[in-house]
């Protein structure tokens, strides 16, 4: 993990996450310099500014927290991109299952994307070997 940080805000990037989608460099080229090292430059924006593209980050490879003294009001840094209330949201186990599907355990929701639910429950299977009748759903053809 890297770590940007000014006296408002903390900004958590973990590459290994990161699924390269570029809402960051898009929306806030300011901030996110692309073909720059280091490719954030924290100071490039107000804090608010950056908080509001992290909580729209895919694969929450991009975090922030306040540091002791920000002057950043505390009830705006409560978003998804936050990495405190990461470590309290409900868990899910995602299992990649030997020679079958991709199994979710615990209480999800999965959208389609054009933001569609398609399904709750505390347990979802879904093919990765392309062959069910009811994608993204497994129906068990992976067998035969």
């Amino acid at each position: 993990m890297r770590t940007y940080q000014n006296q408002d805000l903390v900004v958590y990037w973990e590459p290994e996450n990161c699924i390269g989608a570029g809402y960051c460099v898009r929306n806030l080229p300011s901030v996110f310099r692309k073909n720059n090292h280091p490719w954030i430059d924290i100071n490039g924006a107000p804090p608010e500014e950056i908080i509001k593209l992290i909580d729209t980050c895919p694969s929450g490879a991009l975090l922030y927290s306040l540091p002791e003294g920000s002057r950043v009001d505390p009830d705006l840094a409560k978003g998804p991109g936050s990495r405190h209330s990461r470590s309290e949201a409900p868990r899910a186990e995602v299992r990649l299952l030997a020679n079958g599907p991709i199994q979710i355990k615990g209480s999800c929701e999965l959208y389609d994307e054009s933001g569609t639910l398609l399904k709750t429950g505390d347990a979802l299977f879904l093919c990765r070997c392309g062959k069910t009748q009811k994608a993204p759903f497994c129906d068990g053809s992976h067998r035969y």
